[in-house]
């Protein structure tokens, strides 16, 4: 095993970042703006968008014009590369009688080159849930700390959308959002239908910016309305850190990445001090080290919850951070499902350019609180809706279906 010593006495690294997503690109560029000196490791390989994206290709281009295959889960043009539900070399094991789906991005800029990129604000409930049910526990802070922050990251990503008006639906101030899009078609008549049943509808709050965000080293331009961001963006216009956070801490002089980079673990030079990390060169399997004065593990939910069971002791309940024992347990990665459908009458509509910014334009927000305390509902917590709709060719996976077939 080779080390690598950073010193930052002789111009090495302050701090190690594992993980290049959002929470990574961030750190990179909040530290090496204020002047120190980071290495980031990522265990993905190096990505540019600008010259690996396709963005204007039609599907027809693609293999099985383009529909979904194990290593491309999402379809041929899908921005992820290395990763998916199953990755090589990395498997995972799952308590009989569950089903745990983990998708990965094996990639520089992490899970941010592929996702959703609805941003709303939690509420205060949601930092408070076991005040407010008795479920789980209260987080030690509560919206008002955060709000700031939310205040700062929706500026500087970049968010459009609207205000809100509900219970635990907190509103951004003026001049942190940028203008929503406008609701394609089959959103306004789903809007208008759910309106008449008296369930709210809501502009989203989105991640794709809809007017330019001039910068020297990372200029972003707004997006067009043309093409699928899970393909991708080579304008910037969706929040990826690869077109933002991590070319602009490069350009400080102050970052380091390195890629193929599998932290196994974190070094501790005493119990409550890290000294820096082990991690395992994805291309050769050669291990190495290297240390800093402060590490911060920025991997994602389950990658970081590994990161912490392989460090620190060996005494029970083992782990780095474990004294409570609940390390590894009660994780939410991310969940969700979807559905679709095909509406007849619109089907002879005109043809309007519809396709609007990639994901959904409005939203419906959880709002039976208030049934919810008074024990209506047999549930706690909440749930929203995304909605998208646009007039165009649907999805190889769903021809059949919708137009007919064996």
């Amino acid at each position: 095993m080779s080390e690598a010593v950073f010193d930052p006495a002789d111009g090495a690294a302050d701090v190690i970042i594992v993980g290049s997503g959002a929470a990574g690109g961030m750190a990179a560029w909040s530290l090496t703006k204020a002047g120190l000196r980071c290495l980031l490791l990522e265990a993905g390989r190096d990505y540019d968008p600008q010259a690996e994206v396709n963005m204007y290709a039609p599907e027809s281009d693609a293999p099985l014009r383009g529909a979904a295959t194990p290593d491309k889960p999402f379809g041929y043009f899908d921005a992820t590369v290395g990763g998916g539900w199953q990755v090589d070399g990395e498997p995972y094991t799952m308590r009989e009688g569950t089903d745990f789906r983990w998708y990965r991005s094996r990639m520089l800029g992490g899970r941010t080159n592929h996702w959703g990129r609805h941003v709303p604000r939690w509420g205060p409930y949601d930092f408070k849930p076991f005040s407010r049910d008795g479920l789980g526990v209260d987080w030690p802070i509560g919206y008002d700390d955060v709000a700031p922050f939310y205040d700062r990251v929706e500026r500087l990503i970049g968010v459009n959308g609207g205000r809100i008006e509900l219970e635990n639906h907190p509103d951004s101030p003026a001049n942190c959002l940028m203008p929503p899009p406008k609701p394609r078609v089959p959103e306004m008549l789903l809007k208008a239908t759910c309106e008449s049943m008296g369930i709210p509808v809501r502009t989203a709050h989105t991640a794709v910016i809809t007017r330019d965000m001039p910068d020297d080293v990372a200029p972003r331009s707004a997006c067009f309305n043309a093409t699928p961001c899970t393909r991708g963006c080579t304008i910037g216009a969706m929040f990826q850190t690869t077109t933002s956070f991590l070319p602009m801490a490069k350009a400080t002089g102050k970052l380091t990445i390195v890629t193929d980079a599998m932290v196994a673990r974190v070094v501790m030079a005493t119990a409550d001090r890290a000294a820096g990390v082990e991690y395992v060169d994805r291309k050769t399997g050669a291990r190495h080290q290297v240390k800093a004065r402060a590490v911060i593990l920025a991997a994602g939910t389950c990658e970081t919850t590994r990161l912490l069971l392989n460090s620190g002791g060996s005494e029970p309940p083992g782990g780095l951070a474990n004294s409570s024992g609940q390390l590894g347990r009660n994780l939410t990665n991310s969940t969700g499902a979807s559905f679709r459908a095909f509406v007849p009458a619109l089907a002879d509509r005109p043809r309007y350019n519809e396709d609007g910014i990639g994901g959904q334009h409005i939203y419906i927000p959880f709002w039976l609180y208030k049934e919810q305390q008074r024990g209506e509902l047999d549930f706690a917590r909440g749930y929203h809706f995304e909605i998208g709709g646009r007039f165009g060719i649907p999805p190889a996976a769903a021809l059949p279906r919708v137009w007919g077939g064996p």
